[in-house]
C-alpha cells in the first residue's frame, strides 16, 4: 500500500512539474486581468515592485542625500545579483539607464586607428546596434546580411573578421526571429584577429542560460525589463575582468571614479565595473527592477528555459495545423524565447489581439511575436490561437481591420 501511495505520489510530481511555476502568478498583477505573452518585450511588473518603490521613496523622503550611503552599496550588490544569473566574476557588472548608453560606454574602450577600425555585425542586429555604430567617426560598418530573415550562419560572420576589425557586434538573440548566434565562436574567431566582442544579450538573459565565462566575450550588455521582469530604465554591462582591468571608458563620469565622494580634480578609475557608471545613478529604476531579478533568479533560467522551450514548440506545433509561416528556427536549440508567425494581415491581427488584452507584438517582416514565461499557463496559449482563429475567419486582416475601425 505504501508503495503504491509512493508510485501514485510520484506520478503526481511528474505529471505537472511546473504547478510550483503556475503557483507564483500571483504575483504579477496584469496576469489576472489579460493573456499576456508579451515578455519578450516587456515582463510582467511584480506585485513587489510597489514595496521596492516605497522603500526607495522613504529614504528619499526621510534622509535625503544621506541616502547615498545606503544606496551606493546596494548598486555593485545588485549587480552581483545579476552577475550570478550570467556565471560572472564578482564586481564585474554595473548598471545604468539603457543600452544605447552602455554601447557608448563599451565603445569608448576601444582605440580605433586607420589600420584597424572596422565593425562587423548582421543585417538582423537590433536598430540600436546599428545606429550607434553608423555615425561614429572612422569606423567603417561592415553588415553580414541574413540569407533568409531569420538566421545568419555563423562562419559567414566569423569569415567577415580580419586583422582591419576592431570590433564585432553579436546580439546573442536576434529580435525579429529568436535565432540564437554562436557567441562563443564568434569571440573565439574575432580573439584571434585581435578585434573586440561586444554583446547585446537583451533578447535572453532571464529566459536563455548564459555562461559569460564560457562565452569569452570583452562586453556584454543587457537589461532588466524583458525575462527580467524589471521594468525600463536598469540596463547593465558586464566586462570580462582583464578587459575591466585594462579599460580606460572616455565616457566616463563622477561615479568611474575610484572614490567618488573624495572630488578628487584627476580621474582615477574604480577597481570595479563602477568604472563604467558613469553619472548619477538612477535609483528609482534600480529599485523596480530588483524584484523582478530576484524572482527569476529563484526561479532559475534553466527552469525558464525548459518550460519555455515545451510551450513555444506547442506554438510551433499549432501553428502549422493552421497553415501559418512560422518565422524562428524549429531546433529549440538554436532558438530563443520568443516565436514568430507571419500572414496576411498579421499586423492588424495585432491590434485586434492587444483590443481584446491578449498582448503580442508586431514586427515587420516577422508577423506576430509572441513567448511564454515561467508564469504562463498552456491555456493561454489556447486563447491566443483561438482569438486569432476568430479574427482571421472574420475576414482576415480586412476583417481585423474594420472591426478596430468600428470601435
Amino acid at each position: 500500500m505504501r508503495r503504491a501511495r509512493a508510485a501514485a505520489g510520484s506520478k503526481a510530481a511528474v505529471a505537472d512539474p511546473e504547478e510550483d511555476l503556475l503557483a507564483l502568478r500571483g504575483e504579477f498583477p496584469i496576469l489576472a486581468t489579460s493573456t499576456y505573452l508579451l515578455s519578450h518585450s516587456m515582463g510582467a511588473m511584480p506585485q513587489a515592485v510597489y514595496g521596492s518603490l516605497e522603500a526607495f521613496a522613504d529614504d528619499w523622503a526621510q534622509d535625503g542625500a544621506e541616502a547615498w550611503e545606503r544606496w551606493l552599496p546596494l548598486i555593485l550588490d545588485w549587480g552581483n545579483l545579476v552577475g550570478r544569473l550570467l556565471h560572472a566574476e564578482k564586481d564585474s557588472v554595473i548598471f545604468h539607464q539603457n543600452v544605447s548608453v552602455l554601447m557608448a560606454i563599451a565603445a569608448s574602450c576601444l582605440r580605433p586607428t586607420r589600420r584597424r577600425n572596422r565593425v562587423v555585425y548582421t543585417t538582423l542586429n537590433f536598430p540600436t546596434n546599428h545606429y550607434f555604430w553608423q555615425v561614429q567617426p572612422g569606423i567603417e560598418v561592415v553588415r553580414v546580411a541574413s540569407p533568409d530573415g531569420i538566421t545568419v550562419p555563423t562562419e559567414a560572420l566569423t569569415a567577415a573578421l580580419d586583422e582591419r576589425t576592431l570590433a564585432v557586434v553579436v546580439d546573442h538573440g536576434i529580435y525579429v526571429s529568436g535565432y540564437l548566434q554562436d557567441v562563443g565562436a564568434i569571440a573565439a574567431a574575432a580573439a584571434r584577429c585581435g578585434a573586440a566582442t561586444i554583446v547585446d544579450a537583451y533578447q535572453t538573459v532571464g529566459c536563455v542560460p548564459i555562461d559569460v565565462r564560457a562565452w569569452g566575450a570583452d562586453f556584454v550588455l543587457a537589461g532588466a525589463h524583458k525575462w527580467l521582469c524589471g521594468g525600463p530604465g536598469a540596463a547593465f554591462l558586464y566586462a570580462r575582468p582583464d578587459r575591466l582591468r585594462a579599460a580606460e571608458p572616455a565616457l566616463a563620469g563622477w561615479m568611474s571614479h575610484a572614490a567618488p565622494f573624495a572630488f578628487e580634480e584627476r580621474l582615477r578609475y574604480a577597481d570595479t565595473a563602477f568604472r563604467f557608471a558613469g553619472g548619477t545613478p538612477g535609483m528609482a529604476s534600480l529599485h523596480a527592477a530588483i524584484p523582478g531579478i530576484r524572482r527569476v533568479a529563484e526561479v532559475h533560467p534553466e527552469r525558464v528555459r525548459a518550460k519555455n522551450v515545451r510551450q513555444m514548440n506547442k506554438v510551433i506545433t499549432l501553428a502549422d495545423a493552421r497553415g501559418l509561416e512560422v518565422r524562428s528556427p524549429r531546433d529549440a536549440s538554436r532558438r530563443s524565447g520568443l516565436v514568430c508567425l507571419n500572414f496576411p494581415g498579421a499586423e492588424a491581427a495585432t491590434r485586434e489581439l492587444v483590443r481584446r488584452r491578449i498582448f503580442v507584438d508586431y514586427r515587420p517582416g516577422a508577423g506576430i511575436r509572441l513567448s511564454a514565461h515561467f508564469y504562463t499557463t498552456d491555456a493561454e496559449l489556447e486563447t491566443f490561437f483561438g482569438a486569432l482563429d476568430e479574427i482571421r475567419g472574420a475576414g482576415g486582416a480586412g476583417g481585423a481591420a474594420r472591426g478596430s475601425k468600428k470601435r
